[in-house]
């Protein structure tokens, strides 16, 4: 499964959309969020189409760099 589609099978623990706030993060968003480096996964920053095995994710950090929003989900 690709990336995307793996931090789709995660919603609604996503964080919520800067861009609209109080709603879910649009898969625009999201893919914008892992081209910009603000998701890591097992360490490593996370892309788009980057097959993932689900079974191997150890840690998942979504916006590593900031102290307010850091999010660490597994």
């Amino acid at each position: 499964m690709n990336a995307l589609a793996f931090l789709n099978n995660l919603r609604p623990a996503l964080p919520m959309s800067a861009e609209r706030p109080c709603t879910l993060a649009s898969n625009g968003e999201v893919r914008r969020w892992m081209l910009n480096g603000a998701v890591l996964l097992n360490g490593v920053p996370l892309h788009p189409n980057e097959e993932v095995e689900p079974c191997r994710v150890t840690s998942l950090v979504l916006f590593p760099r900031s102290e307010k929003r850091r999010t660490t989900l597994v």
